[in-house]
């Protein structure tokens, strides 16, 4: 999945956090989402990685109306 998601910008910032819907990661993710335009208006897409499965992270983008990609590093 993390090959695909490359291949669509030329730039990416790519960050990991240990959690979803924890107090550091949330306010992270709700920065990162707050800033997403800026970032695109240079040429870079936010991607996500933690262990949480994609079900995890589906809720907590629901939860938070996060507009960043996250993806999940099970192992």
């Amino acid at each position: 999945m993390l090959a695909s998601l490359l291949k669509q910008s030329p730039k990416t910032l790519l960050y990991f956090y240990p959690k979803d819907d924890t107090p550091g990661c949330t306010l992270e993710a709700v920065d990162f989402t707050r800033l997403k335009s800026e970032f695109e208006a240079l040429g870079i897409q936010i991607i996500g990685v933690s262990k949480d499965p994609e079900t995890s992270h589906e809720k907590f983008c629901n939860k938070y109306n996060l507009g960043i990609q996250l993806i999940a590093d099970e192992s």
